[in-house]
């Protein structure tokens, strides 16, 4: 039963015990020859005993766990959503009787599930070098009906203690079960049972989210004899050579510092909660919340509560909105920003100074408020435009910072880049010059793509057209940048300190209301990408779905702290309103076959 079990880890519980059932009955023996005597069945061998750990013994060896609070729930919520987007012709029931079936299970052996009941998983260390085994804890009507489930799987070969392992007619497949009143276990490996029997049983617990995975860092890092921050720099180190190997495209080197800051701080968590909600008045909605230990950076960040602001004046200007957001500066974001600038400290070049000069009066100047920025897509190449604003601490500080922007030429701006791209920053050009825009004093960058560098291709050549243009400014008592085809006017706009546009989308409304009290907010619309792609692409369908348009498709995220230290958390929301319009978008793709 290994595999099927480990299988039945991505249908979440339930289904792994159906996988585990795939393995048929023992079939019925052949009739005895007239005349020859019947030998009685041999029963179980007895092993030697075995002891469940309770959970605060195994709790070392627990790597993951999962919780569902009931498969009932969460395939009528899932039946009901999608079904908001595209009708389907199957029900819950029906759903759940085509999963049941495809797993190997009869109807009157399904029958004896209790699927309205929370099940649960545990995933268990069994030594250093890696290895881990899974335990799952099912759900029967009652004890009579947990015992004709458990006959269903397999037929006793040996007894351990409380353990009992089974075989499958031929012998090939073999797994251990227990049973606990009304709840079967079951796993592969004898040492997973009794480190993970309990724990499997304690995960079965109803919570509001339809299903939870909770991960303890710790745990998995010493399972494969290591720790949690060499494990995080040795995965980083991997995702660069397999970039290096794979593609010539250079990523910058503060993707890898970014992304490493923030695999920080599930390093500082003593565990990590992933809630699934199937929510057919809200959308598909995925939780993480990590739970932080004390004296960490994480700890910091959960204790910081520093609501995002967006700046309005960034809203408005050409094109359809992709992205509107905000996010508040503090801990996390200053150690991300403390990156850039040491790498520009070691920048040894004559400009470099300059630019240093400029980035310390930059991040001296930042206030708590926050960046925030909009970008959207126009329907000529360059197709990316948008804005960004840094509010500062007041007049007499903007004026320093601006004086220090006024003291960057091209050398100093070029530092300035190398410090923020790190490597991709040779796959660019770029010159630079002082210009007046508006009552503001600007530096205007013509960024283009470099002759026969890695990104040097006609299908980015067609999204970014020749080149770019990219303003920096002190406008007021902010620092704004504007770039794209319109980056001149909607900087001379913000400087001039014109009432931008409201966004006109009921969507980002109701989800920036929501969002309220976040550190960070952003919202993505993926309707204007799908036009796009479909305008340029050279499929007649994705064109003709591309004219017809469709509503907004927003995916919402949002992040911050509890204000106590003990919680930080991120959530990731596909509302109500993208299935409706992807549903639309499918109508149209079928209409145009």
């Amino acid at each position: 039963m290994i595999e099927p079990v480990r299988r039945g880890v991505v249908l979440l519980c339930l289904l792994a015990a159906a996988c585990a059932g795939t393995a048929p009955p023992p079939k019925t023996p052949a009739a005895a020859a007239p005349g020859a005597v019947a030998k009685a069945p041999a029963g179980p061998s007895v092993g030697p005993p075995v002891t469940l750990l309770p959970p605060a013994t195994a709790r070392p060896f627990q790597m993951a766990t999962v919780s569902v609070g009931s498969f009932e729930r969460l395939l009528a919520n899932g039946v009901k959503l999608v079904g908001s987007a595209v009708p389907i012709p199957m029900t819950a029931d029906g759903l759940r009787d085509m999963l049941l079936s495809e797993a190997g299970l009869a109807p009157e052996v399904a029958a004896n599930l209790d699927l309205a009941s929370p099940c649960g998983a545990a995933v268990v260390a069994l030594d250093e070098k890696g290895r881990s085994g899974v335990v799952l804890a099912i759900p029967a009507r009652g004890p009579a009906e947990a015992e004709k489930l458990i006959a269903a799987l397999g037929k006793p070969v040996m007894t351990s203690g409380p353990l009992t392992m089974l075989a499958n007619g031929a012998g090939k497949s073999q797994g251990w079960v227990y049973r606990a009143g009304a709840v079967v276990v079951i796993g592969d490996e004898v040492d997973a049972m009794a480190r993970g029997t309990m724990l499997a049983l304690e995960a079965r617990h109803p919570s509001a989210d339809d299903a939870t995975t909770t991960i303890y860092p710790e745990a998995i890092a010493r399972a494969h004899g290591t720790d949690v921050k060499s494990a995080i720099a040795a995965f980083l180190e991997q995702m660069r050579q397999m970039q290096t190997a794979q593609t010539a495209v250079m990523t910058p080197d503060s993707y890898y510092e970014t992304f490493g800051t923030l695999l920080g701080l599930v390093g500082d968590a003593e565990r990590v909660e992933i809630g699934l909600a199937l929510d057919p008045a809200r959308g598909l909605i995925l939780k993480a919340r990590l739970m932080a230990r004390p004296g960490t950076t994480l700890e910091a960040a959960a204790r910081e509560v520093r609501p995002f602001e967006i700046d309005r004046a960034v809203l408005g200007g050409a094109g359809a909105p992709l992205m509107i957001g905000a996010t508040s500066i503090g801990t996390v974001w200053k150690q991300i920003m403390g990156h850039y600038r040491d790498r520009l400290a070691a920048d040894k070049t004559k400009a470099a100074a300059a630019a240093l000069a400029y980035y310390d009066a930059y991040l001296a100047g930042m206030v708590g408020g926050g960046q925030s920025g909009m970008v959207a897509i126009t329907k000529e190449s360059p197709y990316l435009t948008g804005a960004f604003s840094t509010p500062l601490k007041d007049a007499a500080t903007a004026a320093k910072v601006g004086g220090a922007l006024g003291r960057m030429d091209t050398a100093a701006t070029s530092a300035l880049l190398r410090a923020q791209l790190g490597n991709a920053a040779a796959m660019l050009d770029w010159t630079s010059k002082r210009e007046t825009v508006g009552k503001a004093k600007a530096i205007r960058f013509r960024v283009t793509i470099k002759k026969d560098s890695a990104i040097d291709s006609a299908a980015v050549r067609k999204w970014i057209g020749s080149g770019f243009d990219l303003y920096q400014a002190v406008a007021g008592t902010r620092v704004v940048v504007t770039f794209g085809r319109d980056a001149r006017a909607r900087l001379a706009a913000i400087a001039s300190g014109k009432a931008a546009a409201p966004v006109k989308s009921a969507s980002f409304t109701e989800a920036e209301t929501g969002a309220k009290g976040r550190d960070g907010f952003y919202y993505f619309d993926l309707a204007p990408v799908l036009g796009l792609v479909g305008t340029l692409g050279a499929s007649p369908r994705l064109a003709a779905i591309a004219r017809g348009g469709s509503g907004p498709i927003p995916l919402v995220f949002t992040a911050g702290g509890d204000g106590a230290g003990k919680t930080w958390t991120m959530d990731l929301t596909l509302p109500l309103t993208a299935f409706t319009s992807i549903g639309a978008l499918v109508t149209a793709g079928a209409m145009n076959q």
